[in-house]
């Protein structure tokens, strides 16, 4: 378990991990690409927290009841504000069957704040070989030079061959 600073990003990732607890989240429509309905604050910004670098980020999938298929390539990137990937990850991954987890470490570009990650959103892609249709949720973990961390969580998210890119908003 990691130590959270007291700060105002802390509380409203555990406010968003609350809410998808609760269930708040919907399932992905089909527009490509998709922007979720939850959206970022910078309201409770801690001087602690300015100028804090990304250090560490990973993503878990928890497939749902309609699995990845092997061959359906996947492309996540954390973007920041102006777009720029801050973390990304590229691969097939294998399988990831029905009701299975699957961690995804990132590799870091260096440079990127906190600051600069207000506003950003978390880019998911896949390349599917034929059709395929993966339902799914995730937790995105970013850490903080400052020892904070901020964690971006869905419940019930969908991609498929007509439905290819997932944009959502980070959570702080």
């Amino acid at each position: 378990m990691r130590t959270r600073n007291t700060t105002g990003r802390a509380v409203a990732s555990a406010a968003a991990v609350l809410a998808v607890v609760l269930g708040s989240s919907g399932m992905a429509n089909a527009a490509s690409p998709t922007v979720s309905s939850h959206s970022a604050s910078s309201a409770h910004e801690s001087p602690a927290a300015t100028g804090a670098t990304l250090t560490d980020a990973s993503i878990t999938f928890f497939t749902l009841d309609d699995n990845k298929d092997h061959d359906t390539l996947l492309t996540v990137q954390v973007l920041d504000r102006s777009s720029r990937v801050a973390a990304s990850a590229t691969g097939f991954f294998g399988e990831f069957k029905d009701g299975s987890t699957h961690p995804v470490p990132l590799k870091l570009r260096p440079g990127f704040t906190w600051d600069a990650l207000q506003g950003g959103h978390l880019r998911l892609n896949i390349q599917p070989h034929g059709d395929d249709t993966w339902k799914f949720g995730y937790e995105l973990d970013l850490s903080f030079s400052d020892n904070d961390f901020a964690p971006t969580v869905e419940s019930r998210l969908s991609l498929s061959e007509d439905n290819k890119t997932l944009l959502d908003a980070l959570q702080f």
